[in-house]
């Protein structure tokens, strides 16, 4: 695209931030209706109640670093002086040269066989990324308007992302770079050229992350939820699975830490676990009384599963170097010792299960990764059935969450994004105290006008509620046919 294009692109998707976060209607008259930060001039809004409430939730945080900045003063050792143009460098561009990370990999030759620092992976991940202070290009009602800023946060070391999405994104492109640099071993050379790929939609991925840090509130269920959002919508647009699941390596050919293995583990989170599992962390506050009889028990499993807190275990025991397969396999299954669950036998895990394999069962003992986890022994007769009844049950989970989900669309809490049954917005009184005291007294008043933004009494919810899950029955039953899953479910509840 010419920058022309991106620009028309950018005013064509302007809106107000404030109200996208809180799944308001977009006021009339878009872009022209709407305003923006003087400071920054990056984010607008429709109105100054909009922008009151997202300064204090998010955008004061962020305004200053995003505001075009003079060059920061840097010091550095007596070597270096007089041998550096500091007015001909950007300090906030990483540049090989300079770059402690690049020196040691050079230093202890990255690799070398059982190395296990992932190296300096920037260069390489983001090839297309302009870095520094002219990083972001940003919508503007006016076509000749050119408005790019830095970045106002890290996003460079591991520990510094926002979300657990953008850490899986970083330790992929990670992987990706030491099996280049380790020379791994390549079945076909068209695979090569599929890790190209892959190396790309990973990139852009990274990049769509990050104006989700700086719309959403930060320690909420919501920037979770967006994140993974927005990976899996990239993910999915780009062929992401179909293109890694092409790839093939070697046979016989193995390293000590399972490069390969671990790269399809940890995609296997992005594609088919996060969003259900935050779907169903918004539900956490609704007892299992609230969902069919039927299915609490595969509710109750998935909760005791905990995927997301496993997929954080998982990042954190990948951090800062490299682990071996079977280590992160036996953070996943709880410890190697399980037993099957369809025949109970006693056995020890050495497989994952992958949700793309569906003709293809390992020949080990092996784990199904995802919000419905099973373990399996080598029998095909109880690899054929732990299977289908995986299937049947992330299908019922898939299902019940968007349908829960849809039923109590007018209870989500506008300030933990949880679901609420009982009370105004949240299950308990904390969050609308906590909410008025920061912001919401100060707009309370001035908002109720815009009828857009207000809340259906308890009846409307309801009715809202059953729009939403007629919605989602018609739309399962176009995508797979009548009586569909969706149906039963909606049946049951």
């Amino acid at each position: 695209m010419t920058l022309s294009e991106v620009r028309k692109a950018a005013r064509e998707g302007l809106k107000c931030y404030n109200c996208n976060l809180y799944s308001w209607e977009q006021a009339p008259g878009l872009p022209s209706s709407l305003t923006r930060c003087s400071r920054c001039r990056t984010l607008h809004y429709c109105s100054k109640e909009c922008q009151e409430e997202h300064w204090v939730k998010v955008h004061k945080d962020q305004c200053q670093l995003l505001s075009r900045q003079s060059q920061p003063f840097m010091l550095c050792s007596k070597e270096l002086v007089g041998k550096i143009d500091f007015m001909n460098i950007d300090l906030t561009v990483h540049d090989t040269q300079w770059c402690s990370v690049c020196k040691k990999d050079a230093e202890e030759g990255l690799a070398k066989p059982g190395n296990p620092r992932y190296g300096c992976h920037v260069t390489f991940s983001m090839p297309d990324w302009e870095e520094g202070p002219r990083t972001i290009p940003w919508g503007s009602k006016d076509l000749e308007e050119d408005i790019r800023t830095k970045l106002p946060f890290d996003i460079y070391k591991l520990e510094d992302l926002k979300s657990g999405a953008e850490k899986i994104l970083w330790l992929l492109q990670a992987l990706l770079f030491k099996l280049k640099v380790t020379k791994y071993p390549m079945a076909r050379s068209q695979d090569s050229l599929s890790l190209i790929e892959l190396r790309k939609v990973l990139q852009i991925a990274r990049v769509k992350t990050w104006l989700v840090y700086m719309t959403v509130p930060r320690e909420t269920r919501k920037l979770e939820y967006e994140s993974s959002t927005t990976v899996v919508n990239i993910l999915g647009q780009a062929n992401y699975e179909n293109i890694m699941t092409s790839v093939k390596m070697k046979s016989g050919v193995r390293n000590e830490f399972g490069l390969w293995d671990i790269f399809k583990l940890l995609s296997e989170f992005l594609l088919n676990s996060d969003v259900v599992a935050c779907e169903l962390a918004s539900l956490d506050q609704l007892g299992l009384d609230e969902f069919p009889a039927e299915y609490r028990s595969v509710v109750e499993a998935a909760r005791a599963t905990a995927s997301l807190t496993t997929r954080d275990s998982v990042v954190a025991t990948l951090t800062p170097h490299l682990k071996p397969f079977i280590r992160v396999v036996e953070l996943l299954c709880g410890g190697l010792q399980q037993r099957c669950s369809n025949c109970k036998e006693e056995i020890t895990i050495g497989a994952v299960y992958y949700s793309v394999d569906d003709q293809k069962l390992p020949s080990l003992p092996f784990v199904t990764i995802g919000i419905v986890r099973k373990f399996c022994c080598t029998s095909k007769l109880c690899g054929k059935k732990v299977i289908a009844e995986r299937k049947q049950d992330f299908r019922i989970l898939h299902s019940l969450i968007r349908a829960m989900r849809a039923k109590f669309v007018g209870s989500f809490c506008d300030a933990c994004f949880m679901v609420g049954k009982e009370s105004h917005r949240c299950s308990g009184q904390d969050c609308l105290q906590k909410d008025w005291a920061v912001v919401h007294r100060k707009i309370c008043a001035r908002s109720k006008e815009e009828v857009r933004k207000v809340k259906e009494g308890r009846r409307g919810r309801k009715e809202e509620g059953k729009h939403r899950i007629e919605g989602w029955v018609d739309c399962h039953n176009k995508a797979f046919g009548k009586k569909s899953v969706m149906d039963k479910v909606v049946e049951k509840m």
